[in-house]
């Protein structure tokens, strides 16, 4: 996995299919994608860099839980996303109702 980050000077970018912000680096896991981007001056590529989710932002983790195959994520508030998605690397399926043993 590599987060690639944006230094260009647009408000956004598209490519890809993928949304760039500037400063904030977005997962992309396609390595095809990846050799373009390495290519592309305006793109810093790292592939040891780990982003906690907290600090992910709304569509970043939505992302995520999409190719998680969350259901119901479109739904969700940040927190949410961040309980479900750890929940699923820990090996664990989210639970709604924590109560319940």
């Amino acid at each position: 996995m590599s987060y690639v980050t944006y230094r260009g000077k647009n408000a956004s970018l598209r490519l890809h299919s993928i949304r760039f912000v500037p400063a904030v680096p977005v997962l992309v896991e396609n390595e095809t994608v990846l050799k373009h981007l390495l290519e592309h001056p305006d793109f810093e590529v790292k592939t040891e860099k780990i982003i906690p989710l907290e600090d992910l932002s709304l569509p970043q983790l939505k992302d995520k839980a999409k190719k998680a195959g969350i259901e119901g994520f479109t739904d969700m508030k940040k927190p949410d996303l961040i309980v479900a998605l750890k929940a699923l690397e820990s090996g664990g399926v989210p639970d709604a109702d924590s109560d319940t043993p």
